[in-house]
């Protein structure tokens, strides 16, 4: 096993809990911007948890992407693109839509869920793990 091996094994093992946490928190806000009576409180601090987690998700995201070519180890490569196609195509995409579907929910009770910063980070995680996921 090589340096980049290890280190993207890290970011992969790292990826098992905030995956799933990103998973659990995106049903979360999903199930909230079906509720009639939107709990803001709990949206807001649901957001920002998803705010360190989409964080985290970036730094092993990058970790990949620097060590990918390097990696030696077929079932750490192949295992990796999994996850960057799996965030690709559901995780961070789904996360755009939902919060902009919950901001703009907010809009019409006269909240405003300042979602600009989260976006443009989400379409720039996008933009790197296009690259490697096709």
């Amino acid at each position: 096993m090589n340096d980049s091996d290890t280190q993207v094994n890290i970011a992969l093992t790292h990826f098992e809990t905030l995956i799933e946490d990103h998973s659990t928190y995106l049903n979360e806000l999903e199930n909230l911007s079906v509720i009639p009576q939107m709990d803001m409180d709990r949206v807001m601090r649901i957001i920002k948890r998803m705010r360190k987690i989409r964080k985290d998700l970036e730094l092993g995201i990058n970790t990949i992407l620097t060590h990918i070519d390097s990696v030696g180890n077929s079932r750490i490569k192949e295992e990796a693109i999994g996850i960057i196609s799996y965030l690709n195509i559901v995780g961070f995409k789904d996360e755009k839509e939902i919060l902009q579907k919950l901001s703009t929910q907010a809009k019409e009770i006269g909240y405003d869920i300042n979602i600009d910063d989260d976006i443009k980070q989400i379409d720039n995680i996008l933009s790197k793990i296009s690259k490697i996921s096709l």
